[in-house]
């Protein structure tokens, strides 16, 4: 039995691969570990070992994609990002959401920056998230549901605009529905507004783990006021 890691097969950031039990598709993010156990009638077999999705169960691909998107090579050490408030809340009109009030920070992560809104939505429903270090988990599922592909459309050649990563609230390894993604609108998320620089942050984010998380942690999200 080997391990191997996923890459991802759509531009929106994941991979569909078929459930033995059952039969139904199931989608994982890159980089989540498997154990391929045997070949079959033209289709390679696996164990989905780490993440949220499926852990423990066996599933399987064509052997011609298994070939192309289980690959040896695996995530890196724990990844670190910090987003620093820039100011008090301000106007914008977004090309995508129109007239706006945004909580604006700067991102940093391996020497780059995007700009970035932590909160859009006023009136008490939803906050800036807090100072202080908070834990950023791998890939819940797919996003798709919340359309994204006028952002898509505007910024050629963005990848992962389906993958959103939940962050851990205080450090929390449980999803605290705020999530690290690309975007103009954000209900107290860490969103990417400068859409050109969202491939980049995913790239970083999607290909680190922390050692021992099981899969399921990316690394560490320092706000700062």
């Amino acid at each position: 039995m080997t391990d191997r890691y996923t890459r991802r097969a759509e531009d929106s950031g994941w991979l569909s691969v078929r459930l033995t039990r059952g039969g139904a598709l199931t989608s994982l993010c890159e980089y989540t570990r498997v154990k391929v156990t045997r070949e079959d009638a033209g289709r390679t077999y696996f164990i989905i070992k780490e993440g949220f999705t499926s852990v423990g169960e066996e599933a399987s691909l064509k052997t011609e994609n298994a070939t192309k998107y289980l690959v040896a090579a695996g995530p890196g050490g724990a990844a670190t990002v910090v987003a620093t408030y820039r100011g008090a809340p301000a106007g914008e009109v977004s090309p995508f959401k129109g007239p706006l009030r945004q909580q604006w920070a700067e991102l940093s992560f391996e020497g780059q920056t995007a700009l970035v809104t932590l909160n859009s939505v006023w009136g008490g429903s939803y906050t800036p998230i807090a100072p202080g270090t908070h834990a950023i988990l791998a890939p819940d599922y797919s996003h798709k549901a919340i359309a994204t592909t006028g952002y898509v459309a505007a910024t050629p050649g963005m990848v992962g605009n389906d993958v959103w990563f939940p962050i851990g609230i205080n450090g929390a390894l449980h999803s605290s529905s705020r999530y690290i993604h690309v975007g103009h609108l954000s209900e107290g998320c860490v969103t990417v507004h400068q859409l050109e620089r969202w491939t980049a942050l995913y790239r970083y984010l999607i290909s680190h783990r922390v050692a021992g998380s099981g899969g399921k942690r990316v690394g560490s999200l320092v706000v700062r006021k």
